[in-house]
């Protein structure tokens, strides 16, 4: 009996070694290849995918680990403009961060990491997104229930979710090792896009109109705008404060250049609907006021060019447009044009309000 019991304690230990074997080797081999960029830059000799479908899991690796000068960051709104164009035009080497229906807060946070590892960034372009200042400063999008934190803290105890994970083993480290054995070059997949700067418009692609007729079959109605309550007023500040002007002030010798996406009319007609038009505006006001004190912020604004909002062809839904929009909105920028400054802003602002209340929704 004795002799079974050691035999038996013998096996379990040899089981658990086993384990541990495997679960090592499991975990050495995700911190070498480091498909997420969470411990180290990209291996030469291998293929990294970085689909946008996830972008969550690469965008802090990206930002602590790899080498640029400049960023674009943003939401969707910023996912179309091309890395190569913008490097032309501004003389950068940038790299592009993209936080698909994300907060102030979010963009924030992953600011202030990629700046903290790379603090002589010398240009950051990035989108002021008009609908997501009346949030709570704190404020998160609650429908990511599988959001990666674990991949962005220097917590090395929950590092464990993502070295023993076995999604990432199966779908990303042994499709780089296959791809490094069927002799595939290394390097990062690009999230470059086309830019469209002196093509022709005969080459933009023809975009869905489909969205509009959901929005348009609302037309005639009269909808009472309310102005921005007192609680909401201090809401906007409290989001500028803490998650634009606390980064920027951090780091003064970054230039940073705020640009408000020209979404189109329909985006201002669902807005219209919804009664929150006037607090939209006079929350875009107040931000720009309180961003326009700042020796480090460029502010540019696209939505007095009406041609483009009332286009259809020119997007994919009330918000997003098409790849041109984006090398119009670099190239502009570029030039200085569209630029706010305290001189303009006010007569800027009033003009854009006036067309916005008043276009006949």
């Amino acid at each position: 009996m004795v002799t079974l019991m050691k035999k038996a304690k013998a096996q379990l230990g040899i089981f658990f070694i086993i384990i541990f074997v495997v679960l090592f080797l499991h975990a050495a081999l995700v911190v070498y290849l480091d498909p997420f960029f969470h411990f180290h830059p990209p291996l030469p000799e291998y293929y990294y995918k970085r689909p946008d479908t996830v972008e969550r899991y690469f965008d802090d690796g990206v930002a602590r680990n790899f080498d640029y000068d400049s960023l674009i960051l943003g939401v969707s709104l910023s996912a179309g403009f091309s890395v190569t164009e913008f490097d032309r035009l501004f003389g950068m080497d940038a790299e592009k961060i993209i936080y698909s229906g994300g907060t102030y807060k979010e963009m924030a946070e992953g600011l202030d990491r990629g700046l903290a590892s790379h603090p002589d960034t010398k240009l950051v372009l990035t989108n002021l997104t008009l609908q997501k200042l009346i949030q709570d400063k704190d404020h998160r999008r609650s429908d990511i229930s599988d959001y990666p934190t674990y991949l962005y803290n220097d917590n090395i105890f929950d590092d464990i979710k993502y070295v023993l994970n076995k999604d990432v083993v199966f779908n990303y480290c042994y499709p780089m090792i296959e791809a490094r054995l069927q002799g595939r070059e290394g390097g990062v997949e690009s999230l470059d896009r086309p830019g469209y700067i002196d093509k022709p418009q005969a080459e933009r692609q023809e975009l869905n109109q489909d969205w509009t007729e959901e929005i348009t079959q609302h037309q005639g109605y009269v909808i009472e705008q309310p102005p921005l309550t007192d609680e909401e007023i201090n809401m906007v500040r409290d989001n500028i404060n803490s998650n634009i002007l606390d980064i920027t002030r951090k780091y003064p010798g970054t230039r940073f250049i705020y640009f408000i996406p020209p979404s189109s009319i329909w985006f201002y007609e669902e807005l219209y609907h919804d009664g929150t038009l006037r607090k939209t505006l006079e929350a875009e006001k107040l931000a720009v006021k309180l961003l326009l004190d700042e020796p480090n912020i460029e502010l540019y604004d696209f939505n007095d060019n009406t041609q483009i909002l009332e286009d259809k062809k020119n997007y994919y839904d009330t918000v997003h447009y098409g790849d041109w929009i984006y090398s119009f909105i670099l190239d502009n920028i570029a030039k200085g044009n569209g630029r706010l400054t305290k001189e303009n802003v006010d007569d800027v602002l009033n003009k854009e309000r006036e067309y916005f209340l008043n276009w006949g929704y």
